[in-house]
């Protein structure tokens, strides 16, 4: 008895397309509605789930798989931004498009506003000097617009002023007519912040030198030669026996004589070192 051939179903005359892009045009909606309700974690679960589904539509006709790709993943980097996963966003992105400089200019935007609200400028710099260096992008619509956020979201919060011209001529999208009104729209901005610049810096007066409050008897006299005095004192006690008392006079002595220049407002010094017994000796001068 022959057997009996069973007929695939209807949606899989064509290889699962006819499933497949009405499941991924659901995710996207289900993706944008998520994002609006704050549903987040859902809408990079739809996001991610629906570029699965994009990769076996790649070869079909009559199917913009960059389109769905695109709109996919800018969902996705508004809901990394929005839960602030923002170290997140680069590694999707390169996961979808295998390197910055081949995304798409919405993607980069989307990149280089998130990380200038952060202020890591320094990413944004890397972002933008990736894609911008591309010669594929140069003849992108967008290529300008990348441009001019960097510079204003970028340079300007920066204080890169004076380097603006320089940037543009690097900028080899951009041609001498798109660079020339760039710089007319910036001049104003650019002139201002280096006046500001100036202004604050002839604003800037030293700051005073703060004498230390010295005494009436201090007056007219070398801090250096008192501090050379008080080391001395200090090393030789150090050195002399305690009980060696003549030692002890000596050192008194010579204390005493640098004392002369400081005090005289007496006839008499007093003068008290410690003796070998433990007490303190008394020594008076008359310098009368």
């Amino acid at each position: 008895m022959a057997s009996k051939e069973v007929p695939r179903p209807k949606e899989y005359a064509e290889t699962g397309f006819s499933t497949v892009q009405p499941t991924l045009k659901q995710h996207l909606d289900n993706a944008t509605a998520a994002l609006l309700f704050k549903n987040f974690d859902a809408c990079i679960e739809h996001c991610e789930n629906g570029l699965s589904q994009v990769k076996l539509c790649t070869d079909r006709e009559n199917f913009s798989s960059k389109e769905f790709t695109e709109q996919l993943c800018v969902l996705a980097v508004q809901a990394h931004a929005e839960r602030n996963t923002w170290q997140e966003v680069l590694p999707f992105v390169r996961k979808v498009y295998g390197d910055i400089e081949h995304s798409p200019a919405a993607i980069v935007q989307l990149c280089l506003l998130l990380f200038a609200k952060l202020q890591d400028y320094p990413q944004c710099q890397a972002l933008a000097n990736i894609w911008l260096r591309n010669r594929d992008n140069y003849t992108d619509a967008e290529y300008p617009h990348i441009v001019d956020i960097y510079v204003q979201r970028v340079m300007f919060p920066w204080k890169l002023h004076s380097l603006v011209p320089a940037f543009l001529d690097t900028c080899l999208g951009l041609d001498a007519t798109q660079r020339q009104l760039m710089m007319q729209d910036y001049a104003v901005v650019i002139e201002k912040e280096i006046k500001t610049s100036t202004d604050e810096d002839d604003d800037k007066s030293p700051l005073p030198v703060k004498r230390l409050p010295i005494s009436e008897s201090d007056e007219g006299e070398s801090e250096g030669v008192w501090a050379y005095i008080r080391r001395l004192s200090a090393l030789l006690f150090r050195r002399i026996q305690p009980y060696n008392l003549t030692a002890i006079l000596s050192v008194a002595f010579i204390i005493l004589a640098f004392l002369s220049l400081r005090f005289n407002k007496g006839n008499y010094f007093h003068l008290i070192t410690p003796s070998f017994t433990n007490t303190y000796i008394v020594i008076k001068f008359d310098i009368s």
